[in-house]
């Protein structure tokens, strides 16, 4: 056999690649390309023998590997073997260069220094004579391109703040382990109070606080689930094994253990909550959507009654389908007039007359009956519904109210409630309000708009900006139920407010109990201070109403003066009451 040989690379390249009829000049000019492509070319190139001994290799080789041409000249190319690829793949690769002469594919090879770096590699097998066999070797370093992949791929697939799994990578896990036929719980898990964490610190610790419960979760489950940022302040679990509920309750408790103690942050330390909903694949749902929508039906569900976790159910699902339909019972009932309006008197306890009326909504189902504002009003907040309900309200209160201006009643303003999504979601400039208040011919000033805390406790310079247009058109903004919620009092300075409705919950113990008449009094004074008008809700007791009076608190609401009347009964109660003003 003959054999090649390191000094014979220009005759091996010269007989594989020129025709051999090319004339001189013509073979001439094609080496020197040849060389220069060989010097030059940015793919590293070797030749071998038929044993698969290095004959010889260009710069780009070098360059690459770290090897030098002495290194690897008479060596075997198991040289740079990585040590990744497993014998089946060199097997597989020598069948194919035997039945195909050629073979392409990616690979893994050694630098000099110990190193592995991605490859693609293409070999061809050269027959030079019918005794001599040869082969050319040319790979790529993929090294930059591999990175590069994985850049992205981590920030297409991976959450940046976290480095948890982001919702994509979620969804596509989810759907493969739905097609499986291994049981399988999806957890959903959210923060509790995260927003108010943003507004009253600052987003940074809003990050630490989400990088500290990623790490702890993260330690509370195995190699095999999935745990993933779905959302801001959303996780997300995939727990492969777990067959029925009292599992997935266990499991689920042992996550929520988490949250036990508190969150040691640089300069503080912050107790967090949480409340997760669970769905079961595939007795919940063999669908990927459905069993996570099922899930975070669970999670609201968990959320409304203030539970730590709650398994999604059958009854879950009728009381999910039950609450569809009054949704839709609630569109149609905005829709087409369904609703009505009673109006509680505020009293002028000093001036013993009627000076404002607050609006409030009922509605009457036809199978039902009588559904109260609590069920209703968070129904239309969470559907979307409370934007056309509150402009509803605002307009047939407005209507009544010009009624009663009619009647000689001209000094009555009328209070409407407006909920936090409503009042984020009109003009900077209230444009929308304020038209309809302008087209039933209304003073503004004859308008107070009740906002809630939260509404507050968000504190964006949008909803400032919004009360200060109200405030300049005319009308009133009030703090309704004041204290049931965050009892921020330093927010009172911070906004515009002009009334401060005190909440029935601070009265009902009063004047039996001492300690609620001192908290009373404290904000009492500190509203009186402030120079804002205070009304106190839930009177209906002589002895309530002496000690407010004895604290000179003069504008009064409650069942003590009248309950909320239709407007028919409202209007003979202020011509009863009243009738000198008339």
């Amino acid at each position: 056999m003959v054999k090649l040989t390191a000094e014979q690379p220009q005759k091996l390249q010269t007989s594989i690649t020129p025709a051999r009829d090319f004339q001189d000049w013509e073979l001439n000019h094609f080496q020197q390309h040849q060389a220069i492509i060989w010097q030059h070319l940015n793919d590293a190139v070797l030749i071998c023998d038929d044993r698969m001994h290095v004959l010889t290799v260009n710069p780009a080789f070098e360059r690459i590997t770290g090897f030098t041409r002495a290194d690897v000249i008479g060596q075997n190319v198991e040289l740079w073997r990585s040590g990744l690829m497993n014998k089946r793949f060199y097997r597989h690769l020598a069948q194919t260069l035997e039945q195909q002469a050629l073979w392409q594919g990616e690979i893994w090879n050694r630098r000099k220094d110990g190193t592995p770096f991605p490859a693609f590699l293409t070999v061809c097998k050269q027959v030079v004579s019918a005794v001599t066999t040869g082969y050319v070797a040319i790979f790529r370093d993929l090294s930059a391109q591999k990175e590069a992949e994985s850049h992205v791929h981590n920030h297409t697939h991976y959450d940046l703040l976290t480095e948890l799994p982001n919702r994509q990578l979620f969804a596509q896990s989810l759907g493969r382990l739905c097609s499986y036929e291994d049981p399988f719980a999806l957890l959903v898990l959210d923060l509790n109070d995260m927003k108010t964490v943003n507004t009253s610190m600052d987003h940074q610790t809003g990050d630490d606080i989400l990088c500290a419960v990623a790490h702890r979760l993260s330690g509370r489950i195995r190699s095999s689930d999935l745990l993933a940022r779905t959302g801001g302040d959303e996780f997300a679990l995939l727990v492969p094994g777990i067959v029925n509920r009292r599992q997935a309750e266990i499991f689920a408790k042992q996550i929520m253990g988490s949250f036990d103690w508190p969150f040691q942050l640089e300069n503080q330390q912050l107790y967090m909550a949480a409340a997760m909903g669970i769905a079961l694949w595939p007795m919940d749902s063999k669908e990927p959507d459905v069993l996570l929508s099922n899930a975070e039906q669970a999670l609201f569900e968990a959320k409304k009654q203030r539970l730590p976790l709650k398994l999604y159910s059958s009854e879950l699902r009728r009381n999910l389908r039950s609450r569809n339909k009054l949704q839709q019972d609630l569109a149609n009932a905005i829709k087409y007039h369904q609703l009505s309006l009673v109006y509680q008197p505020i009293w002028d306890i000093d001036s013993h007359r009627v000076v404002k009326l607050e609006a409030l909504v009922r509605w009457q189902h036809p199978e039902r009956g009588a559904i109260s504002p609590v069920e209703f009003i968070p129904l239309a907040e969470e559907s979307g519904l409370i934007q056309g309900l509150g402009q509803w309200i605002l307009l047939h209160a407005c209507a009544d109210l010009v009624k009663l201006h009619r009647k000689g009643f001209t000094q009555i303003q009328m209070s409407v409630n407006r909920s936090t999504p409503e009042f984020q979601t009109i003009d900077l400039d209230a444009r929308e309000w304020l038209t309809t208040i302008a087209d039933m011919g209304l003073d503004p000033k004859s308008i107070i708009f009740e906002i809630t805390e939260s509404l507050l406790m968000s504190n964006q310079e949008s909803n400032r900006q919004r009360m200060h247009a109200l405030r300049a058109a005319g009308c009133g903004i009030a703090i309704d139920d004041f204290g049931t919620g965050y009892s921020a009092l330093s927010y009172l300075r911070s906004f515009p407010i002009d009334v401060v409705k005190i909440d029935r919950t601070f009265v009902r113990s009063i004047p039996e109990e001492k300690q609620e008449c001192l908290l009373l009094d404290g904000i009492i004074n500190l509203v009186n201070n402030l120079g804002m008008t205070l009304i106190i809700e839930g009177v209906e007791t002589d002895d309530q109403l002496d000690y407010l009076r004895q604290r000179q608190c003069s504008y009064i609401q409650g069942f003590l003066f009248s309950k909320p009347l239709p407007f028919d009964e409202l209007l003979s109660y202020l011509q009863r009451v009243m009738p000198s003003r008339q």
